[in-house]
């Protein structure tokens, strides 16, 4: 067995642990760490899941041409060109080891950014890279800046859209030129649990990574919730205000969260490891980085519990922007 990427992910303290850790009911624990959203959507019912609970027995045989069609019509595409997999990480990981291996180099245009990237590329035998790289990877906006920057010329090119409904801004135009796009009904949508991701590439592309996908690679359960959720795709208007209103307050503290187009923000602070265990002993979770934190916007009532916290601690600010 060969040895596993040295580059290790965020390991998530399970809610039960927060809240024995904290003193506190699990249902008090209010979790700022996973850029999800902070309720169910309305249309996970159980209406929703009658059918697919009556065929549970069966393997979905033909795939999930409903699906891809419902997914092309949201995203713009044909439904040749859709991938299907079970998160964005599946995807991400199946992109990677399609177009690298052993000796290859994949280049990563941000830094910090989404930590799967670097595990990804040492799953395909491959080493991070700028010189002469079979692939590039950026994250757009970026987690965990929540920046949207500029899209790298270079090709081909996977762009992790996990966050694209906030900020309406995407490289799905591109897709006939080398770029993949990857995306999430994890975060928008609040189906992070059903673990449904796709990718959006040129047709022959699509074709070849769909080959080298594995059969029904998505629960028949999550994609009746995904297509409830593309009959009413959501509203994040009130995210996006919510998350303005929380920059505003928190810079109102003295500190300086970074412009943001995603549902979170990125706080730079000295101290960030040292603030998000006192506010996870306290049942509330951040995102630790070795430069700060960063924060989901949740709503209103759950994000002044945050701040009236963050009110009573001592923190010493990172080089944040203005």
């Amino acid at each position: 067995m060969r040895p596993a990427p040295p580059y290790a992910s965020y390991d998530a303290p399970a809610t039960a642990e927060v809240a024995r850790r904290a003193g506190i009911a699990p249902s008090e624990v209010i979790r700022f760490d996973g850029n999800t959203s902070p309720s169910a959507p309305s249309f996970a019912r159980a209406e929703a899941l009658s059918e697919a609970l009556a065929e549970i027995h069966t393997y979905p045989h033909g795939g999930y041409p409903g699906l891809a069609e419902a997914i092309a019509e949201y995203a713009g595409v044909a439904p040749e060109s859709v991938v299907l997999g079970a998160g964005a990480d599946d995807v991400i990981l199946l992109v990677t080891r399609a177009f690298a291996g052993p000796g290859d180099r994949i280049a990563i245009a941000n830094d910090p950014t989404y930590a799967l990237f670097h595990i990804a590329v040492g799953l395909a035998g491959a080493e991070v890279g700028d010189d002469d790289p079979v692939l590039t990877i950026c994250c757009r906006p970026n987690n965990p800046t929540g920046e949207l920057g500029e899209l790298p010329s270079a090709r081909p090119l996977l762009v992790d859209e996990a966050y694209f409904e906030y900020s309406g801004v995407s490289a799905v135009d591109l897709i006939e030129d080398g770029v993949i796009v990857v995306r999430t009904f994890s975060k928008a949508f609040g189906l992070a649990a059903a673990r449904v991701g796709y990718a959006l590439a040129g047709r022959d592309v699509a074709a070849e990574l769909n080959r080298r996908q594995a059969p029904a690679p998505v629960s028949t359960l999550s994609v009746a919730l995904v297509l409830a959720g593309l009959d009413s795709p959501p509203d994040v208007g009130p995210v996006i205000d919510e998350r303005e209103r929380l920059a505003e307050e928190l810079r109102m503290i003295g500190l300086r969260p970074l412009p943001s187009d995603a549902n979170f923000l990125a706080v730079p602070l000295e101290d960030g490891a040292d603030v998000a265990e006192r506010l996870l002993l306290r049942g509330l979770p951040v995102r630790p980085y070795r430069d700060g934190i960063r924060i989901t916007v949740r709503n209103r009532g759950d994000d002044n519990v945050l701040l009236d916290a963050f009110r009573t601690l001592s923190t010493r600010q990172g080089s944040g922007r203005d």
